[in-house]
């Protein structure tokens, strides 16, 4: 399962090839075996389905879950939060920025939770 830029999607065994988009969100790779999962928070790039059924993912980062920071990550989201609630006063404040280093933040807690949930 990936997270597209238009929604998350999968990919299945002898999937057409194809190239798409990702966003922020969970990652997850089923591994060779066919049973191992690996969950992580990606933050952008490109996935590409090849010919001979390989699946490549070009990220701009991605982070396993169980080695996500949980206060360093909770600290960068209250770190963004301040940022936006500051843009009204602060006129240079480049606010797509913040709203982006929010959502990655908020990605990484949830990708973190939701792996210690399972």
């Amino acid at each position: 399962r990936a997270p597209g830029t238009e929604g998350s999607f999968g990919v299945l065994a002898r999937h057409a090839p194809m190239v798409a988009e990702l966003g922020v969100g969970e990652l997850c790779v089923r591994l060779a075996d066919g049973v191992q999962e690996c969950l992580m928070a990606c933050s952008g790039g490109l996935l590409e389905v090849k010919a001979d059924g390989q699946v490549v993912v070009l990220a701009q980062a991605v982070e396993l879950a169980e080695e996500i920071d949980v206060a360093r990550a909770e600290a960068a989201a209250e770190r963004a939060r301040q940022r936006l609630a500051a843009a009204g006063h602060a006129p240079s404040l480049d606010v797509d920025r913040a709203r982006a280093a929010l959502a990655r933040a908020l990605n990484r807690l949830r990708v973190a939770r939701h792996a210690h949930a399972r």
